[in-house]
């Protein structure tokens, strides 16, 4: 993961927590962590933690605490433990069948007591709303360890507190590995911190300097506010109380809500000028991987519509040549492949990958429906009613199957190229 705050003041913090480790003779393994934060005052709080358990234990005075009761999950461990340590023990003469068998039986165990242990963790988030796991997954298993890194700790427990987190750095000591120094400092993992960090942050931070911070929006969450008190919650608002220093108009383009992907802001005036100048001369340059409802032959094509605004059912766009804005997209079949829609039933789907040439509003949803003759999978404005109840192969229910994969521009200042790439989360 990227590190989602500057690291200066809690690297400082830091080297003097290496220096007591070291003349305190510490031969424990693993991660520390500073986070540097503010209170409402503008008082500075430093706050530190250590990933997993330290010397035999999760919680110690003057540490940030760990994301469960340690008593409950003591006792969610119990019940399994014996005979999973059991099962552990290879037999002499044992059979592969016996192994398989053996194997089998213990990874069951260890996925019950793991979804058991899970279900104790609550982490404090941006908005200071407690949340859980199954707010991040409940279809599948989260990796083991997830959520005892020193970063979601530090972050649930400043959030708990009512701080603000301005610094954060975490280094690895102990004894050397394969992937670990130590004394180095190393940003948040991606082998679990990046399921909870998003959801603790409210945003998943792709990259951060002090012009420019690019993030990747989930379906379902505004990219600018709206119109009315329950439309506050967006892109930019999260950004902003992240981030209090960015500017009040920080956006220079934005996503459909129901769209998920990449998306740039600017921190100040000159970046968000020199970002603004090349959007509108079309020198950046997206991509957005979509799922159609139904077969393209073709293999790639180009799509010119002129479309507006539908006056008695906004936001949908309809098609009009003489007041529409020509809307320009190029476009590339990856596959064709049979799916499960929302009802069980199989469906012929096309992937494809579009480069939207003009901004228009809903171009792509529109050039699919109307131009390739298949929506886009999960459009309640341009899909088929049973497509917009929701997605089984593909997709988490109901959203819409549209994810902004690449972007790439001239950074603002430096002018150096920036080229960022998203996976969605759903099949293609």
């Amino acid at each position: 993961m990227f590190a989602p705050f500057d690291e200066t003041k809690a690297r400082q913090v830091c080297q003097k927590m290496m220096e007591d480790l070291e003349r305190d003779g510490c031969e424990w393994t693993g991660m520390f962590g500073a986070l540097v934060c503010q209170d409402a005052a503008g008082n500075e709080v430093v706050l530190r933690a250590f990933s997993g358990s330290y010397e035999g234990s999760w919680k110690r005075d003057g540490w940030a605490p760990p994301l469960f009761d340690e008593e409950k999950y003591k006792a969610a461990i119990l019940p399994n433990d014996k005979k999973i340590h059991e099962l552990s023990e290879i037999p002499a003469n044992e059979s592969p069948e016996q192994k398989a068998a053996r194997d089998k039986e213990r990874l069951a165990l260890c996925n019950e007591t793991l979804q058991k242990i899970y279900s104790l963790y609550s982490f404090c988030c941006f908005d200071q709303k407690w949340r859980t796991f199954d707010d991040i997954s409940k279809e599948k298993l989260l990796p083991t360890g997830t959520g005892d890194c020193s970063a979601p700790k530090l972050l649930s427990h400043a959030f708990s507190l009512g701080l603000r987190p301005i610094s954060l750095a975490e280094f690895y000591w102990g004894k050397p590995n394969s992937r670990l120094v130590p004394k180095t400092f190393y940003p948040p993992c991606d082998e679990k911190c990046s399921f909870i960090l998003p959801v603790i942050l409210g945003l998943k931070i792709i990259y951060r300097d002090q012009n420019i911070l690019v993030v990747d929006k989930p379906s379902g969450l505004l990219s600018v506010p709206g119109r009315g008190p329950d439309k506050q919650d967006c892109v930019v608002t999260r950004a902003q109380k992240l981030f209090p220093q960015m500017i009040k108009q920080p956006s220079v383009h934005r996503l459909d809500m129901d769209t998920s992907g990449l998306m740039v802001l600017a921190f100040d005036d000159e970046s968000h000028r020199a970002l603004n100048a090349q959007f509108e001369k079309r020198l950046v340059k997206k991509n957005y991987v979509a799922v159609l409802d139904g077969v393209i032959k073709e293999q790639e094509g180009r799509v010119e519509l002129k479309h507006r605004v539908d006056l008695e059912n906004r936001p949908r766009q309809i098609l009009d040549e003489l007041y529409g804005k020509l809307a320009v997209t190029e476009w590339k079949r990856l596959r064709v492949w049979t799916r499960r829609d929302g009802v069980g039933k199989e469906r012929k789907a096309t992937s494809v990958l579009f480069t939207p040439l003009t901004g228009r509003t809903h171009q792509l949803r529109v050039a699919a429906a109307f131009a390739l003759g298949a929506p886009i999978v999960g459009d309640n404005l341009y899909g088929r009613e049973e497509e917009s109840v929701g997605n089984v192969d593909g997709g988490a229910s109901g959203r819409l199957l549209l994810h902004a994969c690449d972007l790439v521009f001239a950074h603002p200042i430096t002018g150096q190229e920036m080229r960022f790439h998203s996976e969605p989360d759903f099949a293609y």
